[in-house]
């Protein structure tokens, strides 16, 4: 066999080697765009549910926004009638909590007081039972002293809840009372400017001295002022209440708030406005260079 015929084999074989390769590389090629047609057409499709699903989920959210826009503009509508009724309500709880205050004040004072009272009595007895034993006078007076504490206290705490000066003698002697006390138990002073014998409408003097209370109140937790100045005057048929301290004073910001109509001035501030309202009259927050300044004015043909 000579060497052109096997060279010519040789030529054959790698060629139909070649042929066969690129066959199968043909293959594949077509096998794989047929595998990525396949994915395309799902691709397609899911994009198709994707857009369909887009489309229903804009429909209903349109349709959400479309009934909270109508009851949006149903509740602006009824909004001063909500308003009111949660005022109403709101009066409605500081009336019950005078109330409630009055009571636990007189069951502490009648109840307690007197449980108390017979207790020091008891105690009383007892001393006098086992006077001849000397070693038990010190146990006796320790007793007694922690009755005395005790009643004191109860005094005290119904004093503050509501302090009968307030019905008997009005809103002088019960305020005079309230900065004896406060000025004993704060480092807070206190000086007071108001005529003791003054009677006004029970409503009236019941609404400033609960201004009272909840101005020092704040001062103490809030302002670190020393001193605190109280007056209270009439004006043309106007009564007003003043409370100005020196303390560290309210931002423009918190000022604003204070005297608009937020919700986040805090519950004492908003029952002190609303207290005032329900008698005509109103409640102004100011912040000088150094210090606060509140006053509530109330007039008096509305008591």
């Amino acid at each position: 066999m000579n060497a052109n015929y096997l060279g010519d084999l040789d030529s054959g074989d790698r060629l139909y080697n070649e042929l066969s390769r690129v066959n199968n590389e043909l293959i594949n090629a077509q096998r794989e765009a047929v595998q990525r047609n396949v994915r395309l057409e799902r691709a397609e499709e899911a994009l198709r549910k994707a857009h369909a699903d887009l489309e229903r989920q804009v429909q209903e959210r349109t349709r959400e926004l479309e009934n909270t826009l109508s009851a949006f503009r149903e509740e602006v509508g009824v909004h001063r009638k909500t308003e009111e009724k949660l005022r109403e309500l709101s009066l409605s709880v500081l009336h019950i909590q005078d109330e409630e205050r009055r009571r636990v004040a007189r069951d502490l004072h009648d109840t307690v007081g007197q449980t108390l009272t017979a207790l020091k009595i008891s105690l009383s007895a007892m001393e006098n039972a086992v006077a001849r034993y000397p070693e038990t006078a010190d146990f006796f007076a320790d007793l007694n002293g922690l009755a005395d504490q005790a009643l004191q206290e109860i005094r005290t705490t119904s004093y503050l809840l509501h302090p009968p000066l307030l019905d008997e003698a009005g809103l002088g002697a019960a305020a005079n009372w309230y900065v004896d006390g406060f000025n004993k138990r704060s480092a807070t002073q206190v000086r007071l400017q108001m005529p003791e014998r003054m009677r006004l409408p029970s409503s009236v003097e019941i609404v400033l001295f609960r201004v009272l209370q909840e101005s020092l109140t704040n001062i103490v937790k809030h302002s670190g002022s020393a001193t605190v100045d109280v007056l209270l005057r009439v004006d043309q048929n106007v009564i007003s209440l003043s409370v100005r301290d020196y303390g560290k004073g309210i931002s423009a910001e918190r000022l604003a708030k204070m005297n608009g109509s937020g919700s986040d001035v805090g519950v004492g501030i908003a029952g002190m406005r609303e207290r005032l309202k329900e008698l005509g009259g109103r409640l102004e927050i100011e912040s000088p260079s150094t210090g606060t300044l509140l006053k509530a004015s109330i007039p008096l043909a509305s008591g």
